[in-house]
């Protein structure tokens, strides 16, 4: 038996990590279904462009706020056809006091914190345009980042757009490692929009056609794969545009990774709770994409246990070699989330990651299940 259960979980980790990123990617190149008219024609006029709102809800950004609202205006886009939308979600510094005083922004204050989900949909309902863009504070988009989005619902078939999220690691090399991590994701993204669509997208960038954006429930911990679902639901795609840029930094403390991944792998349990016709075929046309990408990940750490007890039990020079090797690797990747000198080992740094994502799945499961995922914000 516990044989059968090694080779069981080895097999499950193996295809969640390495297979099934093989097997979309070789569907992307076989079905590669490119966005139509993705480029404007040449001497296209911008009065052709949709009208385009972008909205960006802050909690306690008065260090931040008027460097993104610069950045805004610097975006290659009429200014004429983009509004741009803050809300401040019961900020208790000064940043109300600044958006007060701008004339060049729709703002919308509430002085309570009730949580991103919340005026979002405040924002959404107050939104005219065509087209939103959803923005967070910290991040600075590339100036040509809301026309690649834009020019993607060119296409009727598309619903909502991701931009990437470009990670300017520091010199550290945990941030290299998270780095390495999000560059996969990305990869795995922009293949599955090629596919089809991608389940989720990057909420730091991305826009939706206004009458595809509904309302979500003030308790959704995951705003950025609930409202590009409404989209799929309906029988547009959801996808990835490398072109659209946001930059941002990697954070060198594992710690507050772990809490990041922590909230959104609760949010992924939430997503599959309400939505449980992700589960059926017939009724979810990226099935394969959602089990093998979201569900999937959530369940390996329990693979990784069934590997390690499993090992354990079964005689042979070869299974107590997996065994030891097993322990010694998860010893060093644990010691190293304390010790910096194993931390400048790579591939230390990199087991010491990936057990600390590994282990957020778990830490989310109980966050999840005892009401404990708050959707309010917790600043970085």
């Amino acid at each position: 038996m516990a044989n059968g259960l090694f080779w069981a979980a080895v097999a499950f980790i193996a295809y969640t990590y390495l297979l099934y990123p093989l097997l979309i990617f070789a569907a992307g190149r076989l079905r590669d279904r490119s966005v139509r008219s993705g480029e404007r024609p040449a001497g296209d006029p911008d009065d052709a462009l949709p009208t385009v709102t972008m909205i960006i809800v802050a909690f306690n950004e008065e260090v931040r706020i008027e460097a993104k609202l610069s950045n805004c205006h610097e975006l290659d886009y009429p200014a004429g056809l983009l509004e741009i939308c803050v809300v401040s979600d019961g900020s208790t510094d000064h940043t109300a006091e600044i958006l007060r005083e701008r004339d060049d922004i729709v703002f919308i204050e509430d002085p309570e914190n009730h949580g991103k989900p919340h005026q979002l949909n405040r924002a959404m309902e107050s939104a005219g345009s065509e087209i939103l863009v959803f923005s967070d504070a910290r991040q600075m988009y590339d100036p040509a980042a809301v026309r690649k989005l834009v020019d993607n619902f060119r296409d009727e078939r598309v619903g909502c757009v991701s931009g990437e999220l470009v990670f300017r690691a520091p010199d550290d090399p945990t941030g290299g490692s998270i780095g390495l991590y999000w560059a996969y994701e990305k990869a795995l993204r922009e293949a599955e929009s090629r596919v089809d669509s991608t389940l989720g997208v990057t909420g730091a960038i991305y826009a939706i056609r206004r009458e595809l954006a509904a309302p979500i429930p003030d308790d959704t911990i995951l705003d950025d794969i609930e409202i590009p679902l409404g989209a799929f639901r309906r029988g547009y795609r959801v996808i990835f545009e490398p072109g659209a840029v946001a930059y941002d930094t990697t954070s060198a403390d594992i710690g507050a990774e772990f809490r990041r991944k922590t909230r959104t792998l609760a949010g992924n349990y939430q997503l599959f709770e309400r939505n449980p016709w992700l589960f059926v075929p017939w009724k979810d046309r990226i099935f394969v994409q959602a089990v093998s990408h979201k569900f999937f990940r959530l369940l390996v750490p329990w693979a990784m246990l069934a590997v390690l007890l499993a090992s354990s039990r079964i005689e042979g020079t070869a299974f107590a070699v997996v065994f030891w090797a097993q322990v010694a690797a998860y010893g060093l990747g644990i010691a190293a989330l304390r010790s910096k000198g194993l931390r400048g080992n790579r591939l230390i740094n990199l087991i010491s990651v990936f057990l600390t994502l590994n282990a957020a799945a778990v830490t989310g499961l109980y966050r999840y299940l005892t009401g404990t995922a708050d959707v309010r914000w917790k600043k970085r």
